[in-house]
């Protein structure tokens, strides 16, 4: 009787480390805490005229599992800018575009959305505060007045503009140390550039720690 009963616990045992191994699996933390993320990106920044392509790389910390302070930087190929006026010598009106390269340099903080309980999927909320930079070169512009359509020579100095972003992204984890992003914000910058434009993106991440 006394053989039986611990075989039976034994079975029992056995049986509850089986059922316990997917269980545990399934609990696995994927954002941990103390560790760097390290990823590049490519996308498209959209606003005034046209989607241009973009690209990228960041880095985020884990102070827990739901906030993740980062640093970015972009680079814009070319932003979509207006200017309007008046000419002095006629005061005829006119109104000029262009698109200059831009540089983003900016930090923030990756805000996790608790949607999924440990799961591979991570939805996650986007702020950040930065400076975008051009440099000083000569650009064409299309020039228009009275319904006509010219190229002009555009003088753009080099500065710096404040800027803030913010949006939204889901990290999907492959694995523990590998996984994918997507992530769309709008940017809202003050100074040369006032217009509010977007990017979205696809990046890879590497989990480190």
């Amino acid at each position: 009787m006394r053989i039986r009963s611990a075989r039976f616990l034994i079975h029992v045992g056995i049986l509850s480390l089986v059922i316990g191994v997917p269980c545990t699996q399934a609990q696995v933390s994927y954002v941990r805490s103390g560790s760097f993320e390290l990823g590049p990106f490519l996308g498209a920044s959209y606003g005034i005229d046209q989607a241009r392509v973009m690209g990228g790389g960041n880095v985020t910390y884990a102070i827990n599992k739901y906030i993740l302070p980062y640093a970015e930087f972009s680079y814009f190929p070319g932003i979509g800018r207006t200017d309007t006026g008046t000419f002095p010598q006629t005061g005829n009106p006119f109104s000029i575009h262009y698109q200059i390269p831009l540089s983003d340099i900016h930090g923030g903080v990756h805000i996790r959305l608790p949607i999924f309980h440990e799961s591979p999927v991570v939805p996650y909320l986007v702020f950040g505060i930065g400076t975008l930079h051009r440099s000083a070169r000569t650009v064409t512009g299309t020039f228009t007045t009275f319904g006509q359509t010219n190229t002009q020579n555009v003088q753009v100095d080099s500065g710096n503009d404040r800027t803030v972003n913010f949006g939204g992204g889901i990290r999907y984890y492959i694995s523990q140390r590998f996984g994918v992003r997507v992530e769309a914000k709008a940017y809202k910058p003050s100074g040369y550039f006032t217009q509010t434009f977007g990017k979205a993106e696809f990046g890879i991440f590497f989990q480190l720690r």
